[in-house]
C-alpha cells in the first residue's frame, strides 16, 4: 500500500510540475549520513519515468547541498550497485528530471593517497585524517586539532565456531573450535574516488578459518566526523558459530587517559538479573550513574573493568541500546556508536541470548552474537535453566544464504563535558534513527 501511495504522489508531481520527481527524505535536527544504493532509488521512481542523472540534486530545507554518485562497479555510468551519498537533516528531497542538465560539480572534501600501508585519507581543509588498511578497515588519526589514534579497525570481524561442523549430518560439531578477528583474506577492495562529502570503501573478505563465510563491508568516511559502516556476514554453507561480531578497537583510549565510557542504562543485563536487581541498581552499586535531563546514564572510566560479577569483561550479555560512547574531558573529544534502530529485548531469555548483544572488553566495542554460555548461568537461581550448558546446544546454526547484517554509525564529536556529550549524542542518534526515504 505504501508503494502504491508513493507512486500516486509521484505521478501527481509529474503531472503538476512536468517531468520531475521529488523523493522526500526526512531526518531529525542534526546532520546525519544519507547513503542510498541507486537500485533502491530507482525503485522509488514511477515505472514509466526515465531519469537523466545529470539533473540529480539533493535539497535540504529548500537549499541544494553537496552530494556524490559513487561508481562502485566501475562501469562509468550510473547503475544499481552505485551509491548516492550526502548529508541531510530536517526535511530534504532527492530531485531528478527526465531531461539532461548541466550537472553541478562540488569541490572534493578529501584527497586520497596510496602507500605500502594502505590508503591515507586527508580532508582538504586539514581537519580530518584517516588510514584505510589493506582489508578496508579504517583508523582515524586526526579529528579537528587533535592528532592521535582516536579510533581503529572500524568494522573488523570477530568470529568463532566449530570448524567444518557436521552436526546436522552426524551430531558432531566438527574438527575443533576456532576463533579469529584477523584471519580473513581479501577477495576484492576498492577505495572509491573521494567526493564533496565522503570517501567510500567497498571490501569483500573471505574467512580462512570457516569455509563459506564471507564478509562484505561498505564504509563511508564523512567530512563531519561520521563513519557509516554496513557490515554483512554472508554464509555460503552450513556453519555452527559461537561468535559473529562487528567491532571497533581503541575508541579514544589510549590517546586520553581520562576517557570514560557512557551509555543509556541497559534494559537487560544478565548480572543484574542474577542478583535480582535492575541494571540501574547494578551500576548504582558501582557509583557509575549520572543523571542528565532527568534521565540516568551509565558513566565509568573506560579502562576499568568495574568489578564484573564474573568473567573479565566490563559488561557482557547486555542489551544493545540506542548508543554508546567513549569521551575525554581532557581532549574535549568523543566517539559514539549509534544504532539505526533499538532492538527489541524478547521476554524469552533463550531467544534474546541467540540474538545480538553488547560486549565491552579490552577497549573494544563488540556487537553481535556471543554464545559461550558459562556455568555461572546455573549458579544463580534467576538464570538457572535459561540456556542449555551442553556445548552442542550453544552455537547459532546458519545455512547457505543466511546473512547477518550490522549497520552502524560511528561519529566523532567535540564536547566540553559528559553532560554536553550526552545531549549531543541523544540528538544525533534520534536524527539518525528518524531517517525516512520516500515516505
Amino acid at each position: 500500500m505504501k508503494r502504491v501511495l508513493m507512486s500516486l504522489v509521484l505521478l501527481l508531481a509529474l503531472s503538476l510540475f512536468g517531468a520531475s520527481v521529488s523523493i522526500p527524505v526526512k531526518a531529525g535536527n542534526v546532520e546525519v549520513p544519507l547513503v542510498l544504493q541507486m537500485g533502491s532509488l530507482v525503485d522509488l521512481l514511477p515505472e514509466d519515468f526515465e531519469p537523466d542523472w545529470t539533473s540529480l540534486k539533493v535539497v535540504v530545507d529548500g537549499k541544494e547541498v553537496p552530494f556524490q554518485l559513487e561508481d562502485v562497479d566501475g562501469n562509468g555510468r550510473v547503475s544499481a550497485p552505485d551509491y548516492l551519498v550526502s548529508i541531510v537533516k530536517g526535511n530534504a528531497q532527492i530531485v531528478v528530471e527526465d531531461s539532461a542538465k548541466k550537472a553541478v560539480v562540488y569541490p572534493k572534501a578529501f584527497s586520497v593517497s596510496k602507500d605500502e600501508k594502505g590508503w591515507k585519507v586527508t580532508a582538504v581543509d586539514g581537519s580530518f585524517e584517516a588510514m584505510i588498511n589493506d582489508h578496508g578497515l579504517v583508523q582515524v588519526t586526526q579529528f579537528g586539532t587533535i592528532k592521535a589514534k582516536l579510533l581503529d579497525e572500524v568494522g573488523i570481524a570477530r568470529v568463532s565456531g566449530w570448524f567444518n561442523s557436521t552436526y546436522y549430518v552426524d551430531g558432531k560439531l566438527g574438527d575443533h573450535h576456532e576463533e579469529t578477528s584477523s584471519a580473513f583474506r581479501v577477495v576484492s577492495i576498492k577505495v572509491l574516488d573521494p567526493g564533496p562529502v565522503a570517501v567510500g570503501v567497498v571490501a569483500i573478505l573471505k574467512s580462512e578459518k570457516f569455509n563459506g563465510l564471507r564478509q562484505e563491508i561498505v564504509t563511508h568516511i564523512f567530512k563531519n566526523g561520521d563513519i557509516l559502516v554496513d557490515n554483512k556476514f554472508v554464509f555460503e554453507t552450513y556453519a555452527d558459530m559461537m561468535k559473529v561480531q562487528t567491532m571497533v578497537t581503541r575508541p579514544i583510549i589510549p590517546a586520553f587517559d581520562d576517557t570514560v565510557h557512557i551509555l543509556p542504562v541497559f534494559r537487560r543485563l544478565v548480572w543484574a538479573d542474577q542478583l535480582n536487581i535492575t541494571p540501574y541498581e547494578y551500576w548504582l552499586q558501582r557509583d557509575a550513574v549520572t543523571w542528565v535531563d532527568k534521565t540516568p546514564y551509565i558513566v565509568f572510566p573506560a579502562g576499568n573493568s568495574m568489578k564484573p560479577l564474573w568473567w573479565g569483561a566490563t559488561y557482557i550479555f547486555a542489551s544493545m541500546e540506542r548508543w554508546r560512547s567513549n569521551f575525554s574531558s581532557k581532549g574535549n573529544v568523543g566517539v559514539a556508536e549509534i544504532l539505526p534502530e533499538v532492538p527489541v529485548v524478547p521476554a524469552d531469555y533463550k531467544k534474546w541470548l541467540d540474538s545480538d548483544t553488547w560486549v565491552y572488553e579490552s577497549l573494544e566495542f563488540r556487537d553481535g552474537v556471543f554464545k559461550w554460555m558459562p556455568g555461572e548461568f546455573d549458579a544463580y537461581p534467576s538464570t538457572t535453566g535459561v540456556y542449555s550448558m551442553k556445548v552442542e546446544d550453544m552455537p547459532n546454526r546458519y545455512k547457505a544464504g543466511d546473512v547477518v547484517q550490522h549497520l552502524r554509525l560511528f561519529t566523532l564529536y567535540n564536547a566540553k563535558s559528559v553532560e554536553e556529550a550526552i545531549k549531543f549524542i541523544e540528538n544525533k542518534s534520534a536524527s539518525f534513527r528518524s531517517i525516512k526515504i520516500g515516505e
